[in-house]
Parts: structure tokens; C-alpha cells; sequence
């Protein structure tokens, strides 16, 4: 797992996951790991121990850890950046490893976790303000469930026409009283319409109250409700959702979660 440099002069963390963050990082670099039902005993035992070695190490990476509430066996791995190319300027796992735990218990740790792998994905986000809705809330403890959605666009999205629509609809969140914050980061360097959105959550009942977006956009009557609701869907590829919780025994944001 490629690594990132440490957050000790970050001026932003990624909102709903860094104390008193509401300003997101300009760049997020990601690695989504999925992994063996069955090894997830020590899927976890080495996750905490890299974890805990980034923490001992004093250039260990900051980062965030989420898992997948149900289904899928994955777990995220956020690093907030203040540049795209933050990431390459830290040591490797590898190399923290063996600094902290000698190079045999190092490498025998990080062979036993890569063997519960069945994927590593690792991606640089790039923030999309234009199509975020962050809280300027500050929250001092990370959020402990994030609703997490990642949608292909198709050629469609590219037109001014359509970037008033997306405009139109955050607009309505923040007029309509049951209103979602969120933010949104889109890949960096690979493809321009992929868009990942982070809905944060203190508790997973919140999702109850949640309305869907057409409701939300009657803030505009139903006529319009409708024409805004059918240009977004018509520029939708794909969607996929997770629901993500936080894992606080192998996350090294510095954070401390309180129920």
C-alpha cells in the first residue's frame, strides 16, 4: 500500500473525519481494500498493527479507516492532502514497518495481511466544490458512519447546462429543511466523471429521515422538480453505494471516537 506524507502541516483534513475540520482537503488519496470473509481475524490484526506503527513512527501517514457496514468485505483507507502529489513523499509501509518492528516481524506481518487480500485499489480524489454541500459545523470527533456513493457520469454531464442543474440541486438541500451536507471528490488524472460523494451520519437512524432528491427539489414546485430530477438522471451511467462505518482500533487520524 502506497503511502502518503504526514498531516503534521496540513492546513485542511477531510471534513466529518478530522477534529474541527468543515473546509475540505483539496485532495484526498484513497486505498480501498477488499478482502477474505474468512481470514478477517487477521485481515484486522494486521491492519491494526500497520496502524499502530504509523502512529509510533514519526513520519507516519494520517489517515482515516471506514469498513463496510454490511455485505462486501472492504475497508477504506482516507488520506486528506494539500497537494496532488502529497502522497509521494512519505515513507512506504514497508518502510515503517521495518522501522518500528525490525525487518523480519515487519515483513512477516505485511505478508499475512497482502494473503487476506482479494483487491487493493488506491486512487487520487481531487475536490469538486461545485457539486459538494459540506457542513461548516465543526465536529470534534469523527463521524461514525459515512453513506458513501460512487457515480459514473456519461458525456451528457460535460454541458453548462447540465453543471446549472447540479448547481440547482444543492441549491435546493440547503433551502429544503430535511437538506443533506456532503462533499464530493472526483478522480484525479484518470476520469473526470467518476464522482465520489460522502453523506456523514452521527447515527445510522438518520437515514430514516432522509428524502429523496426529487422531494427535495419541490423546493422549486413540481413542474420544475420533475425537469431538474430527469436532466440529473439522464447524465447517470452507473451507481454504487456503501454504507461505511468508522473503525477507530486501525485509524490514525489522530481522533479519538466518543459515543
Amino acid at each position: 500500500m502506497a503511502q502518503v506524507i504526514p498531516s503534521l502541516e496540513l492546513k485542511w483534513g477531510f471534513p466529518y473525519t478530522s477534529p474541527n475540520g468543515t473546509e475540505p482537503s483539496p485532495y484526498m488519496y484513497q486505498i480501498d481494500l477488499n478482502h477474505e470473509v474468512g481470514p478477517g481475524m487477521l485481515f484486522h490484526d494486521c491492519l491494526l498493527k500497520i496502524a499502530n506503527a504509523h502512529k509510533e513512527h514519526e513520519n507516519g501517514s494520517t489517515y482515516s479507516c471506514y469498513g463496510s457496514w454490511i455485505g462486501e468485505g472492504v475497508v477504506w483507507l482516507m488520506y486528506p492532502l494539500n497537494d496532488a502529489d502529497g502522497r509521494e513523499k512519505a515513507p512506504s509501509d514497508k518502510e515503517i514497518m521495518y522501522e518500528i518492528y525490525g525487518e523480519k516481524e515487519g515483513k512477516e506481518c505485511l505478508e499475512a495481511f497482502a494473503s487476506t487480500l482479494i483487491s487493493s485499489e488506491s486512487k487520487l480524489l481531487k475536490y469538486y466544490p461545485t457539486a459538494s454541500n459540506p457542513s461548516k459545523e465543526k465536529e470534534e470527533t469523527p463521524l461514525e458512519y459515512i453513506y458513501y456513493a460512487i457515480v459514473q457520469l456519461n458525456e451528457l454531464t460535460d454541458t453548462e447546462e447540465y453543471q446549472e442543474m447540479v448547481s440547482k440541486a444543492v441549491q435546493a438541500h440547503n433551502q429544503h429543511s430535511q437538506g443533506l451536507k456532503w462533499v464530493t471528490y472526483v478522480e484525479e488524472g484518470t476520469n473526470h466523471r467518476m464522482l465520489h460523494l460522502y453523506v456523514p451520519m452521527r447515527s445510522f437512524g438518520e437515514m430514516d429521515h432522509w428524502q429523496g432528491l426529487r422531494d427535495i427539489l419541490s423546493v422549486y414546485g413540481s413542474e420544475e422538480a420533475k425537469r431538474i430530477y430527469d436532466s440529473l438522471l439522464s447524465g447517470v451511467e452507473d451507481y454504487k453505494s456503501y454504507l461505511m462505518t468508522f473503525v477507530p482500533s486501525c485509524d490514525n487520524s489522530g481522533c479519538e471516537f466518543v459515543e
